[in-house]
């Protein structure tokens, strides 16, 4: 299957909410390393609201465990949106034992090309609820930046996902963050959940780290909130990469 065949299982033209799709990663797919030979089965978290069209889900999990996630609820009809936008880096080029990259998505690339034929042949809807689809690590990466090594951090903003107007249009009226631990959103998100808490959408969290079911939050405002100049504050020390997305090599400083 090729890259455009793979992207287009997983942002089919005539879905709603497709044209959030990032295709950072589906540009630079045979750069993931082996793709793993069995897909696991997939069942419906006990968690997970119906997918009556009024809660949109965001998944926000580490590495593979987002892919799982976001199959998962596939099954349970929801549509996965991948919103990653790391590059993925020069690998297999490794230092010290490491991959050179601060945020490994070379899994996450790989997980998503296996599951590509499962996502198919699923058949959702075209109307299908979306399940946003984040790197839990995306802001800060597996390991400490430092000269030579290959800078792919990254953020996302509220212009990555759907307005509340639009999501209010669709009849979605909650959202669903599905995420490790904690009752906040990460720093990023909170300017987009607040945003639609703002608008009327009620926020739920669940927590994978517990039993227990979603519960009901309240978004606490984000520093800069609503500030015309947050995206540039955000942007600072990042670095976009020229085939899209975020990332880019640290330089070895120069001797004398």
């Amino acid at each position: 299957m090729t890259k455009e065949q793979t992207f287009a299982v997983w942002a089919p033209r005539e879905a709603i909410w497709s044209q959030w799709v990032k295709p950072v990663l589906f540009s630079q797919m045979f750069h993931g390393g082996a793709v793993p030979d069995v897909v696991e089965s997939c069942m419906r978290p006990d968690w997970a609201p119906p997918a009556d069209g009024m809660t949109a889900i965001v998944i926000d999990l580490p590495n593979t465990i987002v892919v799982h996630t976001a199959l998962a609820l596939a099954a349970a009809g929801y549509r996965p949106i991948p919103l990653f936008n790391a590059a993925p880096g020069s690998e297999p080029e490794r230092r010290d034992g490491l991959p050179v990259t601060i945020v490994d998505v070379r899994p996450i690339l790989s997980s998503i090309f296996a599951f590509t034929g499962a996502l198919s042949d699923m058949r959702l809807p075209l109307n299908a609820p979306p399940s946003f689809m984040l790197d839990a690590d995306r802001r800060n990466g597996i390991r400490s930046p430092s000269p030579g090594r290959f800078d792919n951090r990254s953020v996302s903003f509220p212009t990555d996902f759907p307005s509340s107007n639009l999501l209010l249009h669709h009849g979605v009226r909650q959202a669903l963050l599905v995420q490790e631990s904690g009752l906040q959103p990460q720093p990023d998100l909170a300017h987009t959940l607040r945003r639609w808490q703002d608008a009327g959408i009620q926020i739920f969290v669940k927590e994978l780290s517990t039993a227990e079911g979603p519960h009901d939050v309240v978004v606490k405002k984000p520093h800069f909130y609503r500030a015309i100049w947050h995206r540039l504050f955000a942007l600072i020390g990042l670095r976009r990469n020229p085939l899209g997305g975020f990332g880019g090599m640290l330089k070895q400083p120069s001797s004398g």
